[in-house]
């Protein structure tokens, strides 16, 4: 397997490459609204890491979202780019699903984890992830995301730091900007395809944290 991986869901962007000899190569940056600029570049730099050519493409897994909505559309668009035309395998991942994987460990002693990622306006998107309850997700304040949080709530991802001065510390994950490693959605994307796990280019869709905000047109006169 001959394996890329984008992820352009926020700010933060990543490229992850790995060859069919495991060998891999990373790339992580802070796009100022250039994820469209910047993506090709870093995908043609890690291939050129483990000595592959977009040629030797087998397999591509993109994060879906939610994020900012030009942000995610950038990246559903080069996967599938990189896909179609060869009918090659695509995986579409939820930017919540990448956000959990640094810390699952957790969900075995029944903690209830929660990744946060921002959703503008001041506001978190949210998803709740337990081993013997059912996920929920939303977008929600500081203030009322703490209100609706259980005693062993664990808050990891992105926008976690909005939530200092609402949670009592100990809840907290906090680590060093870009939260979500290149090497994750690696990780996700290599068991998946490895049982089987595919997504249709029409189901490869955007999730966004809010609705985009589209104008209707002016009534003609």
């Amino acid at each position: 397997m001959n394996l890329v991986t984008i992820d352009t869901s926020t700010r933060f962007a990543g490229v992850g490459v790995q060859n069919q000899d495991g060998e891999r190569a990373i790339r992580s940056w802070r796009s100022n609204q250039n994820h469209g600029r910047e993506l090709m570049p870093a995908i043609v730099e890690s291939l050129n890491t483990v000595n592959l050519t977009p040629s030797q493409i087998s397999h591509v897994a993109v994060a879906l979202g939610p994020g900012g909505f030009s942000a995610v559309r950038v990246g559903i668009s080069a996967a599938l780019g990189l896909t179609v035309a060869s009918q090659l395998p695509v995986l579409g991942v939820p930017t919540h699903v990448i956000e959990l994987e640094p810390w699952s460990s957790l969900l075995e002693n029944h903690n209830d984890v929660y990744t946060l990622l921002p959703a503008g306006r001041n506001e978190i998107s949210w998803t709740r992830h337990s081993n013997i309850k059912k996920s929920t997700s939303g977008v929600s304040s500081p203030e009322n995301l703490a209100s609706i949080l259980e005693a062993n709530s664990v808050l990891c991802g992105e926008a976690s730091e909005l939530m200092v001065d609402h949670v009592n510390g100990e809840n907290l994950r906090l680590t060093a900007l870009p939260t979500r490693e290149p090497n994750s959605l690696l990780d996700i994307s290599i068991r998946k395809f490895g049982n089987g796990e595919v997504t249709a280019y029409k189901s490869l869709r955007p999730i966004y944290a809010r609705p985009p905000s589209i104008s209707k047109p002016n009534p003609r006169k």
